[in-house]
């Protein structure tokens, strides 16, 4: 019986046959060699090389002016906007689901999940800071987490910028 591997061997082998037995066929069918003549002769190209030479200044010529001592610089104060946001919030969202392993096993306890938002609103990371001492409740949330939480990003002077947030969950029965 033919495996997938000695079907892969067979239809290799064959393949390298019949590019050899083409390579003789197209070497045997050529009767005369080309032969390349060339009966033009080569067109001489004239050229110059111009060099130019950039003067540096003297250091002495260059004038500094000193900045005015009164002159304080200035700070850009931030632009406050009316949808300015201190920290994501929270838009969308469904609850964890409760896997079934754990209500097998009545495990109980809360997660608490740092959020990593970016600036389309999604989540990018979630690391756990407290663990509900049970990973498949954990990872039940994080799943849920970045599958179905959808936030409106932190914004500062009108642009979003990336921010983290802390959320928890209590899983109980």
């Amino acid at each position: 019986m033919l495996n997938d591997h000695k079907i892969n061997r067979i239809s290799l082998f064959s393949s390298i046959i019949i590019h050899i037995a083409l390579v003789i066929v197209s070497f045997l069918s050529f009767k005369k060699p080309i032969v390349i003549t060339s009966s033009i002769q080569p067109v001489p190209i004239e050229f110059s090389i111009k060099e130019i030479v950039i003067a540096k200044p003297n250091p002495k010529e260059i004038i500094q002016t000193p900045a005015p001592k009164s002159a304080k610089p200035t700070k850009k104060l931030p632009v406050k906007h009316k949808d300015d946001r201190s920290k994501p919030v929270l838009e969308s969202h469904k609850e964890p689901y409760y896997p079934k392993e754990a209500i097998n096993f009545s495990f109980e306890g809360t997660v608490v999940v740092n959020v990593v938002v970016n600036t389309q609103g999604r989540v990018s990371d979630v690391t756990v800071v407290k663990s509900s001492g049970h990973s498949i409740l954990d990872k039940a949330f994080i799943s849920t987490i970045k599958s179905t939480y959808i936030f409106k990003p932190k914004r500062v002077e009108g642009v979003n910028v990336v921010d983290t947030i802390t959320l928890s969950h209590t899983f109980s029965l």
